[in-house]
């Protein structure tokens, strides 16, 4: 008898319930006919009935059932009937682990009869099992050679004929909140890194969504998935969760799917056309340009910033993200121009050194009433670099850079986007691809600073990037400062010269000497005129509003 009561509770009720959590000898939960935020619902084994309700907050039993669906001859039903479903009785042999099983989802043919089942714990632990009429209690708790589909598999097959989206989740839990939605939703048993092959034949040319969780795993199921669904043309599109883990977390706070943030998709139709003969290519008008900065920023563009070690590149660097955010061109600060999204990906420095140098360039730009808008100005921090030569984080950028959209992408130094030899061509290559397909994927500019090499000595000094002569080659713009009528040694300089260390692909307005600007200003400015050679003292002290690099 209390068996079959514990199933009542266990198998018809708890799976109906939100938020439920083992307490005592029973279950809190959600009630779901208040809007309950604090799980006041306690649940139980009673002497008088299969199940015993009591809302904290005073909502009557016969209501709650109601709300889930049930009714008091629902709960007595014999446990047979309860599980007629099955085509046989269960009887027994159900373990309970941490309270028992909360939820059990059946993975069924084409036809629907039942291959094997997943069930869910408290604690949110899996048992799996498949019928067998001469195993202990006419269950296997090992799945064997039990064929493996796809969750509500009917349904899915019913949905991809109708050309419907067919959405993937990571777990049943999520699919189940999906489906509350009226879509159609799916997943493989197992969680993470179990997707099989045959699965993508159900879904062959179909519309697909999937729901990723947002964290590593959960990102490397959804390429994995991705990549098998491509296989038999299958248009996808991956969503992480705008908050929380997964989009059950997603849902509960009272987003949509619309909320989500796309993190890739190849729904884009691509436009192929046959090469131009000579007069067709002439006769075309030429676009004008999509500038970011008139005259010196276009969409599009790839430029590497280098310097000697300690000038101020990083600031340099700096002041150009935050003036095209804020609206401000980055050298003639008198210049209004259109606001840009920027997203910096910084891999050398931490957040509590970022927070130090950019909120005196916020401030500098507040103060010239060039407040930098919420959403235009974002940062990530990789202090340990990425390597773009590995799909995973090639991947990342890419996910990170479709989700945020920036026209302009500020990253590097360009040593921390791989871990090989930096003199090696090969690896250079690699990132420079992922770069340029990060670039294509968002139509944005690159601002990439390199480091300059040492081997020479003196103000003739080269400013090339230092690492494989394919960073010489690969850049529309090369641009490096070095300092102007001083040593390189003996600390900052008050003017600097922007040096072109490759021939520019187009016309650029970049400055030929920049300066520094007063307390409290932008660091950088134009050096009006020739500069004056000026012997900065070897030991200067420190400034008090912006830092140079060291």
């Amino acid at each position: 008898m209390v068996e079959q009561l514990m199933s009542a509770l266990t198998e018809l009720v708890l799976p109906k319930l939100e938020a439920v959590k083992p307490s005592g000898g029973g279950y809190m939960a959600r009630c779901p006919v208040h809007d309950d935020g604090s799980a006041s619902l306690s649940l139980g084994i009673g002497k008088d009935h299969p199940v015993v309700f009591h809302c904290h907050a005073g909502c009557h039993a016969d209501d709650i059932l109601a709300a889930l669906g049930l009714s008091w001859a629902d709960l007595s039903k014999p446990r047979e009937q309860i599980d007629d479903r099955f085509q046989q009785p269960r009887r027994s042999g159900l373990p309970y682990t941490a309270g028992g099983f909360v939820a059990h989802y059946d993975y069924t043919d084409e036809q629907g009869a039942l291959l094997f089942q997943v069930l869910r714990t408290a604690d949110k632990k899996f048992r799996q099992r498949r019928p067998d009429p001469d195993g202990k209690n006419g269950w296997t708790w090992k799945l064997g050679d039990a064929r493996r589909v796809l969750y509500r598999l009917p349904e899915v097959i019913q949905g991809v004929a109708d050309g419907r989206v067919i959405h993937i989740a990571e777990g049943e839990k999520d699919v189940e909140n999906l489906r509350k939605l009226g879509i159609v939703a799916t997943c493989n048993s197992g969680g993470a890194g179990k997707w099989r092959p045959e699965y993508s034949e159900f879904l062959r040319e179909a519309v697909v969504l999937i729901c990723a969780d947002k964290d590593d795993p959960g990102q490397a199921h959804a390429r994995q998935v991705r990549d098998s669904l491509l296989d038999v043309g299958a248009t996808v599109i991956i969503l992480e969760p705008l908050v929380g883990k997964d989009i059950s977390d997603h849902l509960a706070a009272g987003y949509s799917l619309d909320d989500a943030e796309v993190t890739w998709r190849n729904d884009q139709p691509a436009k192929v056309d046959l090469a131009p003969d000579l007069d067709q290519f002439l006769a075309v008008e030429d676009e004008p340009y999509d500038w970011l900065v008139e005259g010196l920023l276009e969409r599009g563009d790839r430029i590497i910033l280098t310097g000697f070690e300690g000038l101020g590149k990083s600031v340099l660097s700096r002041q150009i993200s935050i003036c095209v955010a804020a609206g401000v061109h980055p050298f003639k600060h008198a210049i209004d121009i259109p606001p840009r999204r920027v997203l910096v990906i910084d891999c050398e420095n931490s957040a509590s050194q970022n927070r130090r140098k950019y909120r005196d360039l916020r401030d500098a730009a507040a103060k010239y009433n060039h407040k930098v808008e919420p959403g235009m100005w974002r940062i990530i921090h990789r202090v340990d670099g990425i390597d773009l030569t590995t799909r995973e984080d090639a991947e990342w950028l890419l996910e990170r850079v479709t989700a945020h959209q920036p026209e302009l992408l500020v990253i590097g130094p360009f040593y921390r986007l791989h871990n090989a030899n930096i003199n090696e061509e090969g690896p250079a290559r690699a990132t420079v691809a992922v770069l340029d397909r990060v670039r294509a994927a968002v139509n944005c500019a690159l601002l990439i600073e390199a480091h300059a090499g040492h081997g020479e000595q003196g103000l003739k000094r080269s400013v090339r990037p230092t690492g494989s002569s394919l960073l010489m080659r690969w850049p529309e713009f090369g641009v490096g400062i070095v300092p102007c009528g001083t040593t390189e040694t003996g600390g900052p300089n008050s003017t600097v010269e922007v040096r072109h260390w490759r021939g520019q692909r187009d016309q650029r307005e970049w400055p030929s000497y920049l300066t520094w600007g007063d307390v409290g200003h932008w660091p950088w400015k134009i050096a009006l005129g020739a500069p004056v050679p000026k012997r900065i003292p070897s030991q200067p002290g420190p400034r008090k509003d912006f830092h140079h690099d060291q």
